[in-house]
Formats: structure tokens, C-alpha cells, sequence
């Protein structure tokens, strides 16, 4: 049961729209180089540049996908990686050829000892910001664009693609070339001849166990050996056992789905698309790890800035420790579970974790209108402080009947889901890791009013991203748009939000995505609305 969330979850998106999305190429290895030309160093004053790297690059046990497997799906299946990166999936490509912000690369014992990549807090925690006609600058700690499901459904539908014979041999000409990218045109025709010579027995192989899951315990990873997934013009010349490393292949995409939580047959019901930057995290923990099953309720990436005083985080409030949202999130994006045992690097995992509580919210970075912004200042006391300003305690949670927005996810995460998470950290096993002598998670049934500090950062609004601008939400909810477009980078400085433009069609009508409630301020002049909005950017 562990594993059915995790692959409803992944394969949403792609299943409806994968032709959207460009893939990955390959991916050059990269020196540190500053980056402080695109991101506002005063977020992070107490980091190094190294410490900056680490954020953007370090690992959290999530390496998961083979970089030469990466390139050779890319080649092999243009539909779910029509491109030469991951720009598409909401990744921030800084230079061609580089790892996107949020992501990481090592060598993976289980898959082989091949290089892979993974994702960190920054995949989903570092946004890029572009004004119509200026130049853009990357926010760390904001809600980001990255679209997991879809990445991780590519990658999915690629191997599942793959336990097909004739595919089998479409791909391993391109993982060839990932491999050993020098062997030249004298070793692509080694490998015709050895496909046409071995084609029957790569076919009986992959019939024999096209899940690569026979003979090992479900949940379970196979030993696997660099040697036994390497393809090259050295091997060719040899005689190298294609059957074989077909098999061996199979394997290692077992082992990926094992450690992605992905049953190696998947179910036929599938969730709504969540789209860029958002994605339901509490309902895939509840079905991957419990086999409960919730009500679909995404939300977008909660901030990871000005967080020292504030003792629950999440739009529910329903977290006490930080490092415990950061290990769900390592254990779901790839690190091993396997029986109570989660295979990461606690310490590495805790970095990042210390990392996020020294980041301060960002400074609107283009001009401000003074005299309006002086104007909004008092409306802003008047429409907005008794809710967003003073303590961080949990008289800042609201109840679902005051603030009227989308309830699903406060009534979702429940008082029984809180019980079965705190009952999953009594018993995980994680080596530098103890568990809390408290309950770390709760259920509150509410919604938090976090601070505005670097709002202008944070659209689309609202738990769930249903409303695109701050404009928009300052409109009556009657009035404000049934759907927009998501996925786009481009910013309005006007409306305070990104344009309505991208693959993604967001439609508020459906479960979990209601733009209604929060109608606070909705019913000043357009003046005033401007003139509240101006001075939101200050803060």
C-alpha cells in the first residue's frame, strides 16, 4: 500500500499532458561559481558563498535518476523530454549545461554507483522573477514553478516505456552515447549488429521480468554493480551480453521505483494534474506510507524565510519542527524507506534545515511610487495588521468559517493523520536522528495568517494558488477569474503577480482549487487598492 500514492502522484500530470514539458539533456559537471549577480544577498547574511552552493546544490539523499539514463530518455522519448533541460518543468536553468537551482548530483550505491540527480529545498523553494521588459532575479525561500509530478512522471512513463523490447533497443543506442559519448559512429554499429544478433534474447529477458522484480522481496532493493549498467565501445568489442544488461537495466528501474515509492504495476485511477509549484505532499505521505487515502488538496510551497519565531509552519500550522518536514520531504523525493529504516544523511538534511531559519524575506527589488505606498500604509493597518502582524503564535490560525477559503486541505489533514505521523517518527530509523519527545505534528482544522513580509515574492495567493495577483485577491471572490494560466515567470508589477500565461490551466471550480474567502480590503476604491499594493511591496 506504501507505494500507490506515490504513483498516483507522480504520473498525474504527464498522463494528461506530458507533451507539454521539456526534459533533460545531459548535465555538464559543475564547478561553484558565484551567483549573487541574480539573488539579493541580503536574504542570506549569515551564509558563505559555499553555504549559498549548498542550498542551491548540497544533497538530501534524494539522488535518484542516473544522469546518463536521464540523457538517453531525453533522446529516446522526445514527447515526455522534447528538450535540453528541465526548464519546462519549472526548473531554473542559470547556464546551459549546468545542474537547474534545487538540484543535486552523487553517486547512488543503489543504483549501481552511477552518478544521479535529485532534488533539494531549493527545487521547490527558489523562484525566478522577470518584469515585462526587465531583468529577472531568483528569490530564494519563495514558492516556486518546479513541477514534480511531471518530472517524475516522465521518468516513470520513460521506464515503463522502456520494459518494451523494441524500445529496450531504441534507448540503448541513446544510453550508449550517454555512456560513452566518444565512441563514435564504429561502435553504434558494433550495437546494431549486436541487436539484430541478440534481439530474441533481449526479448525473452525483458518477458522473463519486465518489472525488474523477480525473485526480491517487495519494498526491497537489488544489488547492483556499475559494471553490470555500463555500455561503451569497449564492451561492444568485447562481446558484451545485451540480455543482460537489459536485465540489469530492469533492475535498476525497480530499484528507482522503490525508493520514488512506485509500485512496479500502477493503478488505473489517477488524481487532477496539480500543476507547476504546487502539489498535495500530505495526501501523497498518507497513501505512500499508511495506504489511507485523502481528499486531493494541493497547496503551494510555504515560504522559508523569517521563520526563528514562529513555532508551527504550514498554511495549517500543523508542523513543529522544521527538520521534520524536511525528512518527509527527503524519504518522498527519493531517499530509500525501507521497512522503518530511511537511508539519508541526517546531517546533511539538518543543514539544510539550519539553513532555511537564518533566510530573511526579500526586498522588492524594482521602483516603489512613495506617495501611494505612504497612503497604503494606513490601510494596510486598517484591512490587513490585526490578522498578519504581531506574535507568531496560534492566535494567528483562523477558522475555516472566518476566512472562507478552499477548506479541503484543513479538513483533510485530520486529527487520525496527525496520529499516524506522529507514530511514523516514534518507530523511523535514521542514523543522528531522535525523535521528539513531543508530538511534532498536529491537526488544527484551520489556516495560518502568515506574515506579508516579501508577499510581492509570493503569487499566486492563497494556500492553494488559486487566486494569480494580489489584485485579483483584492477583488470580490464572485468576481475574481474561474481559471488562469499557470507556469509563467513573467510579473506584473501593477496586479503584484505573475501573468496569465503558461501550460497549466488552473481551474478554481475543482476540488481543492476554490479561489473563494479571504475578501478583506476587496471593498476599497481602486485607489485604494493600488495604494495598499504599493506599499506591500515595502514590506
Amino acid at each position: 500500500m506504501r507505494a500507490i500514492g506515490f504513483a498516483i502522484a507522480v504520473l498525474a500530470l504527464l498522463l494528461t499532458s506530458c507533451e507539454s514539458y521539456h526534459g533533460s539533456g545531459a548535465t555538464a559537471r559543475q564547478e561553484p561559481a558565484r551567483r549573487a549577480h541574480r539573488i539579493d544577498m541580503a536574504q542570506v547574511p549569515l551564509w558563505s558563498e559555499e553555504a549559498l552552493e549548498f542550498f542551491l546544490h548540497g544533497s538530501m539523499s534524494t539522488e535518484i535518476v542516473p544522469e546518463a539514463l536521464l540523457q538517453a530518455f531525453g533522446a529516446t522519448y522526445p514527447d515526455l523530454f522534447p528538450g535540453k533541460d528541465l526548464l519546462s518543468f519549472g526548473a531554473i536553468v542559470e547556464r546551459p549545461g549546468e545542474l537547474p537551482l534545487g538540484f543535486s548530483r552523487r553517486e547512488v550505491p543503489h543504483l549501481g554507483g552511477l552518478s544521479a540527480v535529485g532534488m533539494n529545498c531549493a527545487s521547490c523553494h527558489t523562484v525566478e522573477i522577470a518584469p515585462k521588459g526587465g531583468a529577472s532575479v531568483v528569490v530564494l525561500g519563495a514558492n516556486g514553478h518546479f513541477d514534480a509530478e511531471a518530472y517524475f512522471g516522465a521518468v516513470t512513463v520513460a521506464m515503463l516505456r522502456t520494459a518494451e523490447p523494441e524500445n529496450m533497443r531504441r534507448f540503448l543506442k541513446h544510453y550508449l552515447v550517454a555512456i560513452d559519448p566518444k565512441a563514435g559512429d564504429a561502435a553504434l554499429r558494433l550495437l546494431d549488429d549486436a541487436l539484430a544478433e541478440q534481439r530474441e534474447r533481449i526479448s525473452a529477458a525483458i518477458k522473463t521480468d519486465p518489472s525488474g522484480a523477480k525473485d526480491i522481496a517487495a519494498g526491497t532493493l537489488h544489488p547492483l554493480r556499475a559494471a553490470n549498467l555500463r555500455l561503451d565501445r569497449k564492451r561492444l568489442e568485447s562481446g558484451v551480453d545485451l540480455a543482460a544488461l537489459a536485465s540489469s537495466l530492469l533492475k535498476l528501474f525497480h530499484n528507482i521505483r522503490v525508493s520514488l515509492h512506485i509500485p512496479d504495476e500502477l493503478p488505473k485511477e489517477l488524481p487532477p494534474a496539480s500543476g507547476p509549484g504546487r502539489n498535495d505532499p500530505f495526501g501523497l505521505l498518507s497513501r505512500s506510507l499508511f495506504g489511507v487515502a485523502t481528499p486531493y488538496s494541493p497547496i503551494k510551497p510555504g515560504v522559508t524565510w523569517n521563520l526563528e519565531n514562529r513555532t508551527w509552519v504550514h498554511a495549517d500550522g500543523n508542523t513543529r519542527l522544521p527538520i521534520i518536514r524536511n525528512l518527509l520531504a527527503s524519504l518522498g523525493l527519493g531517499a530509500p524507506l525501507l521497512g522503518n529504516e530511511g537511508k539519508l544523511d541526517f546531517a546533511q538534511v539538518k543543514r539544510h534545515t539550519d539553513l532555511t531559519e537564518t533566510m530573511r524575506a526579500p526586498r522588492y527589488p524594482w521602483a516603489v511610487d512613495a506617495d501611494p505606498a505612504r497612503r497604503g500604509a494606513n490601510l494596510y493597518q486598517s484591512h490587513c495588521a490585526s490578522c498578519h502582524e504581531g506574535p507568531e503564535n496560534d492566535k494567528r490560525l483562523y477558522a475555516l468559517e472566518k476566512i472562507g477559503t478552499d477548506p479541503t486541505r484543513a479538513r483533510a489533514f485530520d486529527a487520525q493523520q496527525a496520529k499516524l505521523l506522529n507514530e511514523f517518527f516514534e518507530k523511523v530509523q535514521i542514523k543522528g536522528f531522535h525523535p521528539p519527545q513531543e508530538p511534532a505534528i498536529r491537526s488544527t482544522g484551520k489556516y495560518w495568517a502568515t506574515s506579508l513580509r516579501g508577499v510581492w515574492a509570493r503569487s499566486p495567493y492563497l494556500h492553494n494558488a488559486s487566486v494569480r495577483t494580489m489584485q485579483e485577491l483584492l477583488t470580490p471572490p464572485a468576481q475574481r477569474p474561474k481559471s488562469y494560466r499557470r507556469g509563467s515567470r513573467t510579473y506584473d508589477t501593477e496586479a503584484m503577480g505573475f501573468i496569465d500565461e503558461g501550460h497549466y490551466v488552473l481551474d478554481t471550480t475543482s476540488l481543492g482549487n476554490s479561489n473563494t474567502g479571504h475578501d478583506y480590503g476587496t471593498r476599497l476604491s481602486a485607489a485604494e487598492k493600488r495604494d495598499l499594493i504599493e506599499f506591500l511591496k515595502t514590506k
